[in-house]
C-alpha cells in the first residue's frame, strides 16, 4: 500500500469533479480467460494449507453481499488443533468503538470515514460436518474483527477440516482499502479468513491479529473458486483467471474465478469501468508460456493516465521478474479508481490485483507520481504476494523491501536521473524525492522493526516502515555494493517464495551471501532507534612550518623563532569528523582545496568511536568539506554533510552552529 509522503503530499491535488456517464448499459458478456491460474501450469508452488470456495452476490443498492463459503483448512503443525480463529475485518467499520476506528480516529490518508456508510460482516451460519457452531463463534480481545470456532474435536498433525459459512457483508462507504463509491465497489477483506499457525514445530501458536489501522495483512496461500453474481451492466475484476461467466436470473451474471498459490481474494464491480491490456514478456526458462497478461480497469476519463499505469505495469511486471523471481501467474489487473474514490480504494495490493493512483491534473508527462504508484503496488505481488511476510508483525518486510525495490526498477525503467520527476528540464531520482520531503531518520522515535500495531502513531509507522527500512537496505546496498546485493536479494526471494519468511530470515540470507556477519548494521539500524548522524565537528589548516620555541635543557637549551622555523609555503588541515548516531557504516569524505584540487578519505568508524580526526598537509589551503560526496548513506541526513571554510573556517563552522540552534529553538517555540 502507498504511504509514502511524496504520493501523500501530491495526491490532495484530484482530477477535476465526477463526470456524468449516464444510464449503465448491459455489457458484452466477457469471454473466460482460457489459461491456467499458474503461468505455464505445473506442481503447486505453495503448502496450499488453506483453501476457499466461496459464492457471492452484490447487491448494488444496498451495497451488501450475500454469500457461502466453504474453507478446507490442513494442520501442517505438530500439535492438534482444538479452535480455529478467524478475521472478521468489516467488523472494523462498524462503529466508533472498535479497535480500527479507535487508533485510525476515523481518518486515514486524508479520508474522514462517512458518519453514515459504516460496514460490517455478520455470519449467519457456521458448520462443520453439517452440525451448527454458529453460537460457538465468539470474538476475541474486546473486538469483533477476530472470532474463534472451537472444534467439535481437536484436528490431529496432518488432518484436514471443512468448515462451511453463510455471512453477510455490508460494505462501508469506501473507506480505508474497501467499500463503495456510488456505483463503484471494491471488494476487499470481505469474507471469513482464518489465521496462521507459525512458530517451530510442536510450539506452534495462531497469529491472527486484531485490526489496527497500521496492520495490514497475513494469511496462508491456497486456491480460491470463487462465484460472483452482479448486475449484467457491471464489469467486473478479480483476483485470478475468469473460467466463466453465465447469465443469471433478475437480469444478473456469475463470474467465476479460479486462483493458485494465492493468500486473498479481493474484486471490483463498477459499471462504468472500460479495459485496456498489454502483454508483459517475462524470461523465465522451462516455462512454455512467456508472457503475463496487464489488464488496466479505467473509467473512460481517466484513458490517458490508464495508458501511463498500463505502461508501467508491464515494465514493473518484466524489472521484478528479472530482479527477484518470475511473476508466476498469467494475468495481473490493475484498477484505477474513479476520483471520487481512489482515496479509500487507491494505492492498495492483493495477489494478481491491485489499485492504483495519482491521476492529478498536475501529474503531466514526466512527473511520474501515477507510475509510481503502479510500479508500487504491482511490486507488492513479491513483497508480499509471493514473500507472503506477516504485515500486522514486521510490516517493513513488505513495505520496506519494497520501497527499496521500487526505486531500482522505476530507475531501470524511465533512467537513474529522472526515475520520479523528468520534466521542462527538471530532473529528480524516486530515492532522491522521498529523502527530500521524508522525516530525519535519527527522529522516529520507534525501531524499523517493530509491530504494526505498536508504533507511536501512523505517521512514526509510516516513517519507519516504508521510508527508513527502504533507506536502510539503500545503505547497506551501497556499503557492500550494488550487484552483490542484487544478487544476495535475488537468492533470498527465490528461497522463500510462497513461504513466510521473517527479517530474520532475510538478515541470515544476506549474511550468508554477502559473506559477512551483518549484525553490526541490522541490529543499530533496525532494531534501535536513530541513525546515522555525521557531522564536521572542526575543520580548519594553518601554514605549516617546523616546530617553534624553547627546546633542550642548560647549555644546550635552543630558541626556534619565526626565522629559523619560516613557513613551507603548504598547509596542514585538521578535520574532526563525528557520528553520533547508531549506526556506523563506512564513509567516504571528500575535501576540496583553494587550487582546485581534491582528496578523498575513507572513515570507517565500526568499533572505533563516535569521532576521527585526520590532518593532513598540501599545498593549499582546504575549502570545503563533504560528507558522504556521493550521498551513498541514505540512513543519513544529507543537509549537514557539506561545509565551506572561509580563512581557517573556525568562524563559518561557528555562525553555522548558531544558525542551526536559533532555527531549532524558533521551530520549538513556533512549531506544533
Amino acid at each position: 500500500m502507498v504511504r509514502t509522503a511524496v504520493v501523500v503530499a501530491i495526491s490532495v491535488l484530484a482530477l477535476a469533479c465526477r463526470a456524468d456517464h449516464g444510464a449503465p448499459r448491459v455489457r458484452a458478456i466477457p469471454v473466460p480467460d482460457g489459461s491456467p491460474a499458474l503461468r505455464g501450469g505445473g506442481p503447486p508452488r505453495s503448502a496450499r494449507i488453506a483453501n476457499y470456495k466461496i459464492e457471492a452476490k452484490l447487491d448494488v443498492v444496498r451495497h451488501a453481499i450475500a454469500a457461502t463459503q466453504t474453507l478446507t483448512w490442513t494442520n501442517t503443525g505438530a500439535t492438534a488443533v482444538d479452535a480455529l480463529p478467524f478475521h472478521l475485518y468489516l467488523n472494523g467499520f462498524k462503529n466508533e468503538s472498535t479497535l480500527f476506528m479507535r487508533s485510525s480516529r476515523g481518518q486515514m490518508r486524508g479520508e474522514i470515514a462517512s458518519s453514515t456508510g459504516w460496514g460490517w460482516i455478520h455470519v449467519e451460519s457456521v458448520k462443520i460436518a453439517g452440525t451448527e457452531l454458529v453460537s460457538k463463534l465468539t470474538y476475541v480481545g474486546g473486538d469483533e474483527t477476530v472470532a474463534t470456532l472451537p472444534l467439535p474435536a481437536p484436528l490431529p498433525p496432518g488432518g484436514t477440516i471443512e468448515v462451511a459459512f453463510t455471512f453477510t457483508a455490508q460494505l462501508p462507504e469506501v473507506f480505508a482499502r474497501t467499500g463503495h463509491s456510488g456505483e463503484f465497489h471494491l471488494v476487499g477483506q470481505w469474507f471469513p479468513k482464518i489465521g496462521v499457525r507459525v512458530g517451530p514445530p510442536g510450539a506452534e501458536r495462531w497469529e491472527c491479529q486484531p485490526f489496527h489501522i497500521n496492520t495490514e495483512f497475513f494469511a496462508d496461500f491456497g486456491v480460491y473458486d470463487v462465484a460472483l453474481t452482479v448486475p449484467n451492466t457491471y464489469v467486473v475484476a478479480a483476483t485470478g483467471v475468469l473460467t466463466a461467466a453465465t447469465e443469471a436470473p433478475g437480469g444478473t451474471r456469475t463470474f467465476t474465478y479460479h486462483a493458485e498459490d494465492v493468500h486473498d481474494f479481493a474484486w471490483m464491480a463498477d459499471p462504468y469501468m472500460e479495459v485496456m491490456s498489454q502483454q508483459a514478456t517475462v524470461d523465465d526458462p522451462g516455462v512454455e508460456v512467456r508472457t503475463v497478461e496487464v489488464r488496466v480497469v479505467y473509467r473512460p476519463e481517466h484513458k490517458e493516465f490508464a495508458r501511463r499505469h498500463l505502461a508501467a505495469g508491464v515494465g514493473a511486471i518484466e524489472k521484478f521478474s528479472a530482479a527477484f523471481l518470475p511473476y508466476p501467474w498469467p494475468i495481473i489487473t490493475i484498477v484505477d479508481p474513479p476520483t471520487d474514490a481512489v482515496f479509500g480504494a487507491g494505492g492498495m495490493e492483493y495477489p494478481t490485483f491491485v489499485t492504483t493512483g495519482g491521476d492529478t491534473v498536475f501529474a503531466r508527462p514526466g512527473l511520474r507520481l501515477p507510475e509510481y504508484v503502479t510500479v508500487h503496488e504491482v511490486g507488492h505481488n513479491w513483497f508480499q504476494g509471493i514473500l507472503a511476510s506477516n504485515e500486522a508483525v514486521e510490516a517493513w518486510l513488505d513495505e520496506g523491501v519494497n520501497e527499496w525495490a521500487d526505486a531500482r526498477v522505476m530507475a531501470d525503467l524511465y533512467g537513474a536521473r529522472g526515475s520520479g520527476i523528468d520534466w521542462m528540464g527538471w530532473q529528480a531520482e524516486v530515492g532522491a524525492l522521498r529523502r527530500a520531503v521524508g522525516t530525519d531518520p535519527s527522529s522516529v522515535p520507534v525501531p524499523i522493526a517493530s509491530a504494526a500495531y505498536a508504533f507511536v502513531d501512523s505517521e512514526a509507522y509510516a516513517a519507519a516502515t516504508y521510508e527508513k527500512a527502504a533507506r536502510a537496505l539503500e545503505t547497506l546496498e551501497q556499503t557492500v555494493g550494488p550487484k552483490k546485493f542484487a544478487a544476495a536479494m535475488k537468492v533470498y526471494a527465490r528461497e522463500w517464495a510462497f513461504k513466510h519468511p521473517t527479517g530474520r530470515d532475510l538478515f541470515d540470507v544476506l549474511s550468508r551471501e554477502l559473506g559477512q556477519d551483518l549484525t553490526w548494521f541490522f541490529v543499530p539500524a533496525f532494531q534501535q532507534v536513530g541513525g546515522i548522524d555525521l557531522a564536521i565537528r572542526t575543520a580548519a589548516c594553518r601554514l605549516s612550518h617546523a616546530a617553534r620555541g624553547v627546546f633542550g635543557e642548560g647549555s644546550a637549551r635552543k630558541t626556534v623563532t619565526d626565522n629559523d622555523a619560516p613557513e613551507t609555503g603548504s598547509y596542514v588541515c585538521e578535520i574532526v569528523v563525528s557520528n553520533t548516531g547508531t549506526v556506523h557504516v563506512p564513509v567516504d569524505i571528500e575535501l576540496q582545496f583553494s587550487d582546485g584540487s581534491t582528496q578523498r578519505l575513507h572513515w570507517d568508524d565500526r568499533g572505533r568511536g563516535t569521532w576521527e580526526r585526520f590532518v593532513i598537509e598540501r599545498s593549499s589551503p582546504l575549502v570545503e568539506v563533504w560528507l558522504d560526496p556521493e550521498n551513498k548513506l541514505a540512513l543519513a541526513q544529507p543537509t549537514t554533510h557539506r561545509y565551506r571554510l572561509e580563512g581557517d573556517g573556525s568562524a563559518s563552522l561557528r555562525a553555522a552552529a548558531w544558525v542551526g540552534s536559533l532555527a531549532q529553538t524558533l521551530m520549538q517555540i513556533v512549531g506544533p
